[in-house]
C-alpha cells in the first residue's frame, strides 16, 4: 500500500514539474510574442506616419502643378490683352 502512495506521489510529483517547466516556457514563449507583437505595432505606426507623410507631399505636389498650369494659363491670357492694347495704341498714333 505504502509502495502504491509512493508511485502515485510519485507521479503527481513528476507531472508537477512537467506542468511548471511547460509553464515557464510558454510564459518565455508568450513575453518574446508580446515584444514581437509590440515591434510589429511600432512599425506599423511608424508606417503609418510615413504614408501620411508622402500622401501630403504628393498633395502638395498636385496643388503646386496645378497653381504652375493656371499660372501659364493666366500668363499666356496676360500676354493676349497686352498685345492687344498694343494695337490699339498703335491705332490711335497712327490716327493722330
Amino acid at each position: 500500500m505504502e509502495k502504491l502512495i509512493e508511485n502515485h506521489l510519485s507521479e503527481i510529483t513528476s507531472k508537477i514539474k512537467k506542468l511548471k517547466a511547460r509553464t515557464v516556457r510558454l510564459e518565455a514563449e508568450n513575453e518574446e510574442l508580446r515584444k514581437s507583437v509590440f515591434g510589429y505595432l511600432q512599425q506599423l505606426e511608424s508606417q503609418k506616419k510615413e504614408t501620411e507623410k508622402m500622401a501630403l507631399r504628393l498633395q502638395h505636389q498636385k496643388i503646386g502643378e496645378s497653381i504652375s498650369a493656371d499660372k501659364k494659363t493666366l500668363q499666356k491670357e496676360i500676354d493676349k490683352y497686352i498685345l492687344m492694347v498694343d494695337k490699339c495704341i498703335a491705332a490711335v498714333n497712327t490716327n493722330m
